[in-house]
């Protein structure tokens, strides 16, 4: 006995109580699908195989009933075990597709003939056929709509699956035996024609749109011999599968990736080593010197499991484009610039329109009514930026952080311009920046309100990114990278001078008694700061003085045009924001 057989026998022994079936050896023993075909119904005719308790006649009209064979029609009943599958919608089941788009007047001719149900009705008991077919499930029961229209069109059904077995052929014995281990499962299982459905939505199967042809081409790999080979596995009813080639696309990739990354680990090993050599050569010739030779250098060694997944996440980070690539060279300075033009424009905009509609909150309507909107506003921004840095640590987000926090003139991304200013790698240049912020932004927020304070903290960001960018790709400088909060918080201290440019300030470390002779006004240490960060952008290349400069600007230009529309600073209201570096000698000390 074969293994499809023994699996049949075995399925058909779960069912119940069969009783004892007689067999003489001068009866050929049926063939696989003859056996689970008659295991699932019973014929018209004697059955080969002696009537067990489960096998009986069926009850229905032979209008209802349904060929299920591809040589002998045979008529059905459901069996007990069904109740163990998933059922199906009695009211509208959608079946399976098996084209692109369903069959018009003149395809439905071929299949049924002139006496036919409705175009609608006629494709829907195709894909509900070839559905039931994938499943193995063509001895249940059809939806309501589907049975009236049989009634109808009696010949209907059987020339449906005559078509589709013709056009569509699968192994539909190998489908039944897939539905015994879905019934033996303890949990109910989904249908493969289900789970097939919802990869064609994806896009991860594909329909065959030729199917009137006689030698139409292969376009996916639903199930059986859809005019292709079938896979390579064993009991396998789908055949070539899109997932499947996914997948080893997939492996391939991540070997791939996996021999690289050794060859890069071989090769600063063997640098590693060579240079331990020549140092510990080097201290042998000199050993007036008192090095011993064992501290000459540090123990070479291959990284271990999680340095290995650092340097993996790394390579996925790292973009695969090079200054010769198309994408690169094909590209205009205009290319470059125009996208974040636009961006950075409509966001200004936004800006605007916040300051002129936003309402201070509630005291009962705030998360921390106690906290002052100023003090609230800042925490935000440097919560903001500190999860920002945080991600920089942690290496899967290295290439999302690589993609939309920071600027790259070589290839720029829109989005760019606005996460760029919330981003800092190095601890020295967070905490730089939000030093700034704490100092002078309490003070502003209080001047001007939450809603001017937010967008000139972000207008000055996304205009300095966008000069950065722009003096960059002008000089045709790609090789480069711009981030950080640099020029937004420029952009506030420049702001907060300017409201007070004619208040005398001095530094809080100087003695009481000097304060008053040691001063300047808020226009001079402005002015001081422009020329410092000039002085300090020019000697230090990784300055990035464009953006600074401008935000420095708008932070100026906000200021005054929010004057000139009647704002008045309110010194009596300004928290310990700038006096915990300069006191305001203008009678508030």
């Amino acid at each position: 006995m074969n293994n499809v057989t023994s699996v049949a026998v075995r399925s058909l022994g779960s069912l119940g109580s069969l009783g004892r079936c007689s067999w003489t050896r001068s009866q050929p023993w049926p063939q696989p699908g003859q056996l689970l075909r008659r295991a699932l119904c019973s014929s018209r005719s004697p059955p080969a195989i002696p009537s067990c308790g489960i096998l009986r006649s069926s009850n229905k009209s032979p209008s209802l009933s349904r060929s299920f064979a591809t040589t002998h029609p045979a008529f059905f009943t459901t069996s007990r075990i069904l109740q163990r599958l998933k059922p199906y919608d009695e009211n509208y089941e959608e079946g399976l597709n098996f084209c692109d788009k369903p069959l018009n007047d003149h395809e439905l001719f071929i299949i049924f003939g002139s006496d036919r149900p409705g175009p609608d009705v006629a494709n829907r008991l195709l894909k509900v056929l070839h559905a039931r077919r994938v499943d193995g499930t063509l001895d249940i029961r059809l939806d309501e709509e589907l049975l009236e229209a049989l009634i109808q069109y009696r010949d209907a059904e059987s020339a449906a699956l005559d078509w589709l077995r013709s056009k569509y052929p699968i192994d539909e014995d190998q489908a039944i035996l897939d539905r015994f281990k879905r019934e033996d499962s303890p949990r109910e299982q989904e249908h493969p024609s289900a789970l097939m459905e919802r990869g064609q939505r994806l896009g991860l199967f594909k329909t065959q749109d030729q199917s009137m042809k006689e030698d139409p081409e292969y376009y996916g790999p639903q199930s059986g011999q859809y005019y292709a080979s079938l896979s390579e596995k064993e009991e396998d009813v789908f055949g070539r599968s899109e997932i499947e080639k996914i997948r080893l696309r997939n492996e391939a990739q991540a070997a791939d990736e996996e021999r690289q990354m050794q060859e890069k680990i071989d090769q600063s090993m063997k640098e590693a080593q060579a240079k331990a050599t020549e140092r510990s050569q080097a201290l042998a010739e000199r050993p007036e010197q008192g090095v011993e030779l064992s501290q000459a250098g540090k123990e070479v060694r291959p990284p271990n499991e999680f340095e290995k997944w650092v340097i993996r996440a790394r390579e996925r980070a790292a973009t695969k484009l090079t200054l010769d690539s198309p994408e690169i060279t094909n590209m205009t300075s205009a290319q470059r610039i125009w996208p974040s033009l636009l961006f950075v424009l409509a966001c200004c905009t936004g800006l605007y329109l916040f300051t002129q509609s936003w309402q201070p909150p509630r005291r009962s309507e705030r998360i921390m009514p106690n906290t002052s909107l100023a003090m609230a506003t800042c925490v935000g921004i440097l919560a903001i930026n500190f999860a920002v840095f945080l991600a920089w640590r942690f290496p899967p987000a290295l290439k999302l952080l690589n993609t939309f926090f920071i600027v790259v003139p070589a290839y720029p991304r829109t989005l760019s311009m606005l996460g760029n200013i919330f981003s800092q790698h190095s601890g020295r240049h967070f905490l730089a920046n939000m030093f700034g912020l704490f100092i002078f932004g309490p003070s502003l927020h209080e001047d001007i309100g939450r809603a001017n304070f937010i967008a000139i903290y972000l207008a000055s960001g996304l205009l300095g990114s966008l000069v950065s960018l722009s003096s960059y790709a002008l000089r045709g400088i790609l090789v480069s990278s711009s981030l950080g909060a640099s020029g937004s918080v420029w952009g506030i201290t420049a702001a907060y001078m300017w409201l007070h440019r004619d208040d005398n300030f001095s530094f809080i470390f100087i003695p009481q008694q000097y304060q008053d002779y040691i001063l300047a006004k808020g226009w001079m240490f402005l002015l001081g700061f422009v020329i410092i960060d000039t002085f300090v952008g020019v000697r230090k290349k990784t300055v990035d003085l464009a953006a600074h400069l401008t935000g420095m600007l708008v932070g100026v230009v906000t200021s005054a045009l929010w004057e000139v529309n009647g704002g008045r600073p309110d010194n009596r209201n300004r928290p310990a924001g700038a006096r915990a570096l300069l006191n305001d000698i203008t009678g508030h000390k």
